[in-house]
């Protein structure tokens, strides 16, 4: 496998993965409580938005390098930026 296939894959991967989550992203709360059992607790945020935030971030980071090695906007890229403009988070 060459390496615009394996990053191609990758992408595949990780935009199914996005677009299983972004469903969550109304419902999940920004903040959990938590109780470590040893007397401490209180209130933590939730571990799904720093995670959900790094898998969107490495692959934008696959998006660019895939868009690098396949030197232009192939059919490819093209279906690929579709699904990223569906997955626009607002900074």
């Amino acid at each position: 496998m060459n390496d615009k296939a394996v990053l191609k894959r990758q992408l595949e991967s990780m935009a199914e993965r996005l677009m299983a989550e972004v469903g969550k992203i109304g419902v999940e709360p920004l903040v959990m409580d938590y109780d470590n059992g040893g007397g401490q607790s209180g209130i933590r945020e939730n571990p799904f938005y720093p995670a959900y935030e790094k898998l969107l971030s490495a692959y934008t980071k696959t998006l660019a390098a895939y868009e690098s090695i396949a030197g232009g906007k192939d059919a490819d890229i093209r279906s690929l930026d579709s699904i990223r403009a569906k997955l626009k988070v607002a900074k």
